[in-house]
C-alpha cells in the first residue's frame, strides 16, 4: 500500500482527525458506576447530528458507511489497508476478500442489525483485527450499511479493550467525530463489556477513562423531549423490542402492502414476480437510493419522499401525502404497494404506520404491535415522537366526530 496520498479527506467525503493533544485524555479513576441505557441514549441523542460517507473518529480508524467500503479508489487515496465489514453477507455489501484482492486485509463480522441479535462474541475478535492493523502501522475501515450502529458498536467496543475507556467515554470520543447511535440490544451488550472489564480492571489495577475526563465539544440538544414524551416512546419501544421475525429483504405487512430495502425496490424482476405496482420511496435522492419513474417506465407508479432518519427531519409532513398514495395503490384492482428505505426499518415503517393510523384507524400502538408480527421495525426517536402527536390528534377528533 505504499505510495498512497495523505489522508487529507479531499474529494473522497471523509472526514479526519487532527494527530496529537486531542487524544492526549488524563486518564482518571472510574467509581465503578455503569450508566443506565436511558443515560447512554440520553448523551446519544445529545450529539450533532453530523456524519460524512466517513469519519476518522480515533487516529488511523475510520467509521464509514457501505458507499465508501464500495470505493475502491478512494480507500486507496486514503491509505485504508484493512477494511472491518460489519454487516458482512447481508444485501448490499459487497465486500469479501475476493472484492478487495490482495490490497486489503478484510475481517467480515455477519451481524443483523436489530436489538435480538448478539454482537457480543465478535467484541474481542473485531478488537483485535483493529488494534493487530493499528500497531503495525495500517488504516482501518469499519463499516456497516450506514455507520451509525453496527459497526460503531465495534469501534466502542475497541476503545474499551484495548485503550481502556469507559463506554461512555467511547461514546464521547467517537461523537467527536461522527454521529452514532447503536441500537438498543447492541448498548446493552456494550454495558455488559464495561462492567466485565471495569471488573477486571479492579482487580489488575488498570485505570480507567472517564467521560469528563475526555476532551469535548459543548453540544445541545434541539428539541429536547418532556420526560411524559420520553416515558411514552420507552413503552412504544418495549412493543418494537417483542419483534420475534428476522429481518428480510422484504415483508407483507398488511394485505398487498409491503415493506422492504433499498435493494429489493431496485430489483425490478422480484418487484414483478411480487406484482409490485406502486412503489414508495422513503429515501429517495439519498445515497444509495435511485428509485424514480424513469427507473420504473410503465411497470410501476412511483412516488418519492426525501426524508431523512434522524431526531430532526419533520416527517409528519409526510404522513398524509404518503397514506393517500398507499390507499389510492391498493383501491387499484390488483394494487400492491411497496414502502422502502434503505433498510425498511425506520423511515419507511413509520410511513406505513402512519397510514394504518390515517386509513385504517389503528392506535398507534395497535399499529406496531401489527407490523411486529410481520417484520422487525425501529422507527427513530423522533418518528416516534411524532407518531405519538398524530396518534393525540387523531384520537382527539374520533372523540368529537366518531365518523373520522
Amino acid at each position: 500500500m505504499s505510495g498512497r496520498r495523505s489522508p487529507s479527506g479531499a474529494g473522497t467525503g471523509v472526514e479526519s482527525v487532527a494527530q496529537g493533544s486531542e487524544y492526549e485524555e488524563e486518564h482518571t479513576q472510574e467509581t465503578g458506576k455503569i450508566p443506565s441505557l436511558q443515560e447512554i441514549e440520553e448523551a446519544l441523542h445529545s450529539a450533532p447530528h453530523s456524519c460524512h460517507h466517513g469519519d476518522e473518529v480515533w487516529p488511523n480508524l475510520f467509521l464509514g458507511d457501505m458507499s465508501m467500503s464500495h470505493d475502491k479508489f478512494g480507500l486507496w487515496q486514503l491509505g485504508i489497508t484493512h477494511v472491518l465489514n460489519a454487516a458482512h453477507g447481508k444485501l448490499c455489501c459487497k465486500g469479501s476478500d475476493d472484492f478487495y484482492g490482495t490490497t486489503v486485509k478484510y475481517l467480515g463480522v455477519p451481524a443483523n442489525d436489530l436489538p435480538t441479535f448478539d454482537l457480543s462474541p465478535f467484541f474481542h475478535p473485531a478488537s483485535e483485527f483493529i488494534h493487530q492493523a493499528l500497531t503495525s502501522g495500517g488504516k482501518v475501515l469499519v463499516h456497516c450499511a450506514v455507520g451509525v450502529s453496527r459497526s460503531a458498536a465495534l469501534v466502542l467496543a475497541y476503545l474499551m479493550i484495548h485503550h481502556h475507556f469507559s463506554l461512555m467515554s467511547s461514546i464521547r470520543c467517537v461523537q467527536q467525530k461522527r454521529w452514532i447511535f447503536p441500537n438498543r440490544g447492541f448498548l446493552q451488550q456494550l454495558r455488559a463489556l464495561d462492567r466485565t472489564l471495569k471488573e477486571q480492571g479492579l482487580d489488575s489495577g488498570a485505570v480507567w477513562v472517564s467521560a469528563e475526563a475526555c476532551t469535548l465539544r459543548a453540544v445541545g440538544m434541539s428539541g429536547s423531549k418532556q420526560p411524559q414524551d420520553v416515558a411514552l416512546i420507552k413503552q412504544l419501544e418495549l412493543i418494537l423490542d417483542s419483534c420475534s421475525p428476522d429481518l428480510t429483504a422484504v415483508d407483507e405487512v398488511w394485505p398487498n402492502l409491503y415493506i422492504g430495502n433499498v435493494a429489493v425496490a431496485q430489483n425490478r424482476k422480484k418487484l414483478h414476480k411480487l406484482g409490485i405496482t406502486h412503489v414508495l420511496n422513503a429515501a429517495h435522492s439519498k445515497q444509495g437510493s435511485i428509485g424514480s419513474q424513469s427507473f420504473y417506465g410503465d411497470t410501476c407508479v412511483y412516488f418519492g419522499i426525501p426524508a431523512e432518519d434522524s431526531d430532526h427531519f419533520d416527517m409528519s409532513q409526510c404522513f398524509k401525502p404518503a397514506a393517500d398514495f398507499i390507499h389510492k395503490g391498493l383501491k387499484n384492482k390488483d394494487g400492491k404497494v411497496l414502502v422502502h428505505c434503505i433498510m425498511g426499518v425506520s423511515r419507511s415503517a413509520t410511513l406505513v404506520v402512519a397510514y394504518l393510523m390515517l386509513k385504517q384507524r389503528l392506535s398507534l400502538r395497535d399499529a406496531l404491535k401489527h407490523i411486529v408480527q410481520k417484520r422487525p421495525i425501529y422507527p427513530n426517536r423522533n418518528f416516534l415522537s411524532l407518531l405519538l402527536k398524530l396518534d393525540e390528534q387523531l384520537a382527539r377528533k374520533r372523540s368529537l366526530c366518531p365518523l373520522l
